[in-house]
């Protein structure tokens, strides 16, 4: 679930042109057991079985700050071509030259393709 939002959101910042990753945006991480129990009642949080829910939280506190200034400055870096391109091609040959993400990250935006 978070890689999946992830990397859509990073495929919209380079579509749209944008320089850096909102911090406070939320995303979905798995949460089980013990944890699960006890955020029943946050309103972030969804839960899925009695023991596993997804809670959604800000980026910035998921990701170490140090790793979200070196994804600011891929998106400062990238090409002037991708924004507004719509291109899931020229958008994943991109984040390829920049990061270790694989066929399996790039997945997560299939869905995106399709609405184009």
């Amino acid at each position: 679930m978070f890689f999946d939002h992830l990397i859509r959101e990073l495929a919209v910042c380079l579509n749209v042109g944008d320089t850096a990753l909102n911090r406070e945006q939320l995303v979905p991480t798995y949460v089980k057991h013990s944890q699960a129990r006890e955020l029943v009642e946050d309103e972030n949080y969804i839960q899925i079985t009695r023991d596993t829910g997804c809670l959604y939280q800000p980026l910035g506190q998921i990701l170490p700050g140090k790793l979200i200034d070196q994804i600011d400055e891929m998106l400062q870096q990238a090409p002037h071509n991708l924004k507004g391109s719509h291109s899931r091609k020229l958008i994943t040959d991109y984040l390829s030259s920049c990061t270790d993400l694989t066929d399996c990250h790039y997945s997560a935006m299939n869905l995106m393709q399709s609405v184009y």
